[in-house]
């Protein structure tokens, strides 16, 4: 994989990154730069200094060559550009690498939730180690929810936690976390468990559904499969 260098930025903003924002890029994404107007404008109201860093798992031109006109305009992000498709987990720890901040947020490179649950995301993790979203009320199909139920009491009967909403990818969490627990395969999205096994405070923080009409849920039997690996 490569990593393309971050904009130019001042000498004083590049040693005052609080918050590093990983955007994987797979299969799912929505407008790239409404999305990332969107997440912005909610992080500028956080009050936190941030960078983005896009990753693009597997070749993405249409999703390079938006972003690349992004950092032209100077917007803080970084791209980095794995040369096949991964997954997920190789993914976020390819952005987890490449960036700065104590403070990581894993966001969506779609509409999961509203972009302004963001910052409610940041401050509620002032006293927790992670904070996962938990999308409610629910507004996406009836299908998506059924799925999301039926994979979140298969997960809890099977590791003994309580989480609702592990397919959320909106999450808040120091990066000491990652550092400690390496995720491979389908595991990025129980990292809250792996991190809870750890000793670490997980919060959910309720945040508003934004549905998309194209969505597609994630296959809750090899979510499942991928679950009895972390027993």
């Amino acid at each position: 994989m490569t990593a393309d260098p971050a904009p130019a930025l001042s000498k004083s903003r590049e040693a005052s990154v609080d918050i590093a924002v990983i955007v994987p890029v797979s299969e799912r994404y929505d407008n790239v730069h409404e999305v990332y107007d969107a997440y912005k404008k909610a992080l500028q109201s956080s009050g936190y200094n941030f960078e983005f860093t896009y990753v693009l798992d597997g070749p993405f031109p249409d999703v390079l060559d938006e972003l690349e006109k992004l950092q032209g305009q100077g917007e803080p992000l970084r791209v980095v550009k794995l040369a096949r498709w991964f997954g997920e987990a190789t993914a976020l720890t390819a952005g987890f690498e490449n960036s700065r901040g104590d403070i990581l947020l894993t966001l969506p490179a779609y509409y999961q939730i509203e972009p302004s649950e963001v910052s409610k995301l940041l401050k509620e993790a002032h006293d927790q180690d992670m904070v996962i979203g938990r999308r409610f009320p629910r507004t996406d199909s009836r299908l998506n929810r059924l799925q999301t139920h039926l994979f979140n009491w298969g997960l809890n009967a099977i590791t003994g936690s309580s989480f609702r909403d592990l397919g959320c990818g909106a999450r808040a969490f120091k990066r000491q976390i990652t550092e400690e627990i390496p995720l491979y395969g389908d595991q990025h999205r129980f990292l809250p468990v792996l991190a809870s096994r750890q000793g670490y405070r997980i919060k959910e923080s309720m945040s508003h559904n934004r549905p998309r009409t194209n969505s597609r849920a994630f296959t809750g039997l090899v979510s499942i499969r991928a679950a009895c690996s972390i027993c």
